[in-house]
């Protein structure tokens, strides 16, 4: 029996394939322990995997790695999300990694992109939902830890901006189990006093410290609130589900800070512009408004008021000497509208009398007409009925002939007919059934 011979590199690019087309190892999990890892300079990532009994190797190449919020080091738990396949030049068989997380959150990870799925089915992150914040914000409300950095730099960055903003500080806990639920009741109890808007913030952390933003209950509670509210959890790179949910979303707790107020230094300068703008407006009025009252001033008829009643009175005079030529005119036409009236009156009575013969004159002609007519159709009817008659199949069938039908069926041809068919014989004054006994054509 002949055994097939391989190359190594034919055996390696087979086994490749092998795994490159099996779909049970193309996109799997794998947890393990971190060990020999290397950020080389190229920006790829080279580790190895292990747990008690087993270990293998691992690339993170860098378009993943650059993405990665996870720094490895030795000795570190993490779940990866890779595929398995084979470096045919080594022989070895290697995760391709493309997603590194912390071990102990990755089905934590899992619910949350399921519940982020299910919100967003249910429009909780549609923008039409989101809240516009105030321009000048004059009450601020902050939910976060009542010590930390967080709170100094909020409150700091109102001071600098906008410290005519009255500021209300509702401490909590921003990490723990016990944190989500904390949070509730400091924005339920912000969300009552009215304010202009709400601060959420905390500084940054592992993930693990900031997962209680990630609670769907905090999340719809966020929603349902009447205050706008801007988050600020965690650095640029951290994004909870509450950022989702909430009116605007910033990346630092200072820079959310920074969203909610004006720079009172911008707002003095543009309020110095509009103070200009006023002057130069209440000036130019002035000066139109000095004008017309030198105008006014100035007018003959403040100076001679006497002139006016004159010149009204002479306007009058013009006016009564105009009535008058307009009453004579009218009680001319009036005159002269009874004359042709009357004249119009007699005419119409005449053509109507001339309208009135004409219609009975032709009344007595379309009679006589109609009843002519009548008559040669009646005589054509006449000539019609002999002219049928005369042509009419049942005259032929009086001289003794008939008309033979089978199956209802006109019969012209004996070709048409066989021995012991069933024939009708229509005659002048009825129907004859009949049997052929035989067919004899004529001979030609």
């Amino acid at each position: 029996m002949n055994k097939l011979m391989y190359s190594v590199s034919t055996l390696n690019r087979y086994i490749k394939q092998l795994l490159d087309n099996d779909l049970n190892v193309s996109s799997i999990l794998v947890k393990g322990e971190v060990s020999n890892f290397t950020n080389h300079r190229s920006g790829h990532w080279y580790f190895s995997l292990k747990d008690r009994h087993a270990k293998i190797a691992c690339v993170m190449f860098a378009s993943y790695a650059c993405k990665s919020k996870i720094l490895l080091k030795e000795g570190m738990q993490v779940i990866v999300h890779a595929s398995l396949s084979m470096y045919e030049a080594q022989g070895s068989c290697q995760l391709f990694v493309t997603r590194v997380e912390m071990d102990g959150i990755g089905d934590l990870y899992m619910e949350l992109e399921d519940i982020k799925e299910r919100m967003r089915k249910e429009h909780y992150f549609s923008l039409e939902h989101k809240k516009a914040l105030p321009p000048y914000p004059m009450h601020i409300g902050i939910v976060t830890a009542k010590e930390g950095a967080a709170i100094q730099d909020m409150l700091s960055t109102i001071a600098r901006r906008w410290p005519l903003a009255d500021v209300e500080v509702f401490p909590t806990s921003v990490q723990g189990v016990q944190a989500s639920s904390e949070i509730i009741d400091a924005l339920k109890q912000a969300d009552e006093k009215g304010l202009d808007v709400i601060l959420l913030g905390r500084g940054g952390g592992s993930i693990e410290d900031l997962w209680c933003f990630n609670n769907e209950e905090l999340a719809k509670c966020i929603y349902h609130m009447k205050t706008p509210i801007v988050t600020g959890v965690g650095h640029e790179t951290d994004t909870t589900l509450v950022d989702y949910v909430s009116d605007m979303r910033a990346p630092t707790p200072t820079a959310a800070a920074e969203r909610i107020t004006p720079n009172i230094e911008e707002c003095k300068e543009r309020i110095h512009q509009y103070r200009l703008s006023l002057l130069r407006a209440a000036s130019i009025s002035l000066k139109q408004h000095r004008h017309r009252l030198h105008e006014y001033q100035t007018h003959r008829y403040l100076i001679d008021p006497l002139s006016y009643t004159q010149h009204q009175r002479m306007l009058l005079a013009i006016h009564i000497k105009g009535l008058d030529t307009i009453y004579e005119k009218v009680h001319r036409h009036k005159s002269r509208s009874a004359m042709l009236t009357q004249r119009l009156s007699y005419a119409a009575q005449q053509r109507l009398n001339d309208h009135v013969q004409h219609m009975q004159h032709m009344e007595y002609s379309l009679i006589d007409n109609i009843k002519k007519r009548l008559q040669q159709e009646k005589q054509q009817m006449k000539e019609n009925i002999l002219l049928l008659d005369a042509f009419s199949p049942l005259k032929i069938l009086g001289r003794g002939y008939a008309i033979a039908r089978k199956d209802h069926t006109i019969i012209h041809h004996v070709h048409e007919l066989s021995a012991h068919d069933r024939i009708e014989l229509r005659l002048q004054d009825g129907v004859v059934e009949a049997t052929v006994e035989d067919v004899k054509g004529m001979k030609q």
